[in-house]
């Protein structure tokens, strides 16, 4: 026991008697044991509170939260405009191109002519020989161009931007059935719209001169001397590829970040229809656009949209290549100027109608460690960052749509068998 320090005094402290320091002792001794309790009690408190802290860091860090919203990406709708134009624009270069090797051909196979009106019929004549070729020319400058400007404007990432994962099978399939359906409905658009267009052009006679921009008739004429698989490579896969980069993965990335999901499909799909030229052309394809923007979305998948669009263009160059050896009520399906009866389109509407329920019921998403679901802010297809943990879940429906979308489909084969075209 430790002694007690006395301060010094003139006068003597008075003697302890044994009482007062058997008290002093155990009182000492009582402070002595307290003194380590508390010292462990605040490091267990520390050890406590570094385990909490520790284990919420863990949990922050395997668990990625939606990102904080940022500003929408681009374009918004004046660069999508430019962009429209820029489609334009492309053609415009492929055709120069075509046409200035056309007279260094001329000019090292053949004698020129010695006038300016000699030198216009041998590329007229040229032209008409080789329709399909300027249409290659032009269709592959402007899938290099869209390719290259695409990787400028959007830079490092144009793969995750646009999303390139592959999508489900049975999704395939289901498209591939959709072909027919669609294109019914497509041609009766036309149809109508065409003949409002007629009505129209016959009070105002200079706007007739659209009627020269008809790209079916132009595919009908191209057919007869060309092979099928030349056809589809001109016709199915290069506007396929060009026309989904620039309006489903430009155009419609920006405008369904800036203004949602169905003004931003609404918006491109006009676009998507205005740069096809021909009024009545223009109205058929809004909703084929729709339909594309739409499974691009519940797939989250760049390549459905691609394959909508080449299995709708080499549907309608198939039956124009072979619309001579098909039967006469096949061979219908290739003039847009035949009615289809409306118990046809009617099973068209309901059948389609139901496939775009059941896709949006099995749409794809992006799902934290949370549960929750990810998006980078904004409505976007593009794919998460890597590292995060973030699964690709596509959701289930009923089993109740499979044995329906088999009879409507059914359904609408028999209105095709029973009715025709009228």
């Amino acid at each position: 026991m430790a002694a007690s320090e006395n301060t010094p005094s003139d006068k003597p402290e008075p003697e302890s008697t044994d009482a007062e320091l058997l008290q002093n002792q155990i009182s000492e001794g009582a402070n002595h044991d307290q003194q380590p309790i508390e010292v462990v009690f605040d490091v267990d408190q520390i050890l406590n509170d570094a385990e909490q802290v520790a284990r919420l860091d863990d949990h922050e860090s395997a668990t990625p939260l939606n990102p904080t919203p940022k500003r929408p990406p681009g374009p918004g709708l004046f660069e999508a405009i430019c962009w429209m134009f820029g489609v334009f624009g492309a053609h415009f270069a492929g055709i120069i191109l075509f046409i200035v090797g056309t007279f260094f051909y001329l000019l090292t196979t053949t004698n020129l002519g010695k006038t300016s009106e000699e030198i216009r019929k041998q590329f007229t004549q040229f032209f008409a020989d080789h329709t399909l070729e300027m249409a290659g020319v032009e269709q592959g400058i402007f899938v290099l161009i869209v390719m290259l400007a695409v990787g400028l404007r959007f830079g490092k990432g144009v793969l995750a931007k646009l999303n390139l994962q592959p999508f489900a099978i049975s999704t395939g399939v289901l498209l591939f059935i959709c072909v027919l359906p669609l294109s019914m409905l497509s041609g009766e658009f036309y149809r109508l719209a065409f003949e409002a267009w007629s009505t129209f052009t016959e009070q105002i006679p200079w706007l007739q001169q659209f009627n020269e921009m008809q790209t079916m008739e132009l595919v009908k004429e191209m057919a007869e001397n060309s092979p099928l698989w030349a056809l589809v490579l001109v016709i199915a896969v290069f506007p396929a590829i060009g026309e989904e980069i620039v309006f489903r993965g430009v155009i419609g990335r920006g405008l369904l970040a800036r203004w949602g999901l169905i003004p931003g499909i609404l918006i491109t799909s006009v676009m998507f229809g205005m740069v096809h030229a021909h009024p009545a052309h223009v109205i058929a394809v809004i909703p084929l656009g729709m339909f594309m923007h739409f499974v691009y979305y519940v797939t989250r998948s760049f390549w459905a949209p691609i394959l909508v669009h080449f299995m709708n263009n080499a549907f309608a160059v198939t039956i124009a290549k072979m619309i001579g050896k098909l039967p006469e009520n096949a061979a219908k399906l290739g003039d847009e100027t035949q009615a289809v009866h409306p118990l046809i389109l009617l099973a068209a509407v309901l059948f389609i109608a139901v496939v775009c329920f059941y896709l949006w019921k099995t749409r794809v998403k992006y799902v934290n460690p949370n549960g929750s679901e990810w998006n980078p802010g904004y409505v976007s297809n593009e794919s998460p960052p890597p590292g995060n943990n973030i699964t690709r879940e596509r959701g289930r429906a009923a089993l109740g749509f499979y044995p329906g979308m088999t009879l409507l489909y059914i359904n609408f084969l028999v209105m095709m068998s029973f009715f025709g075209l009228q």
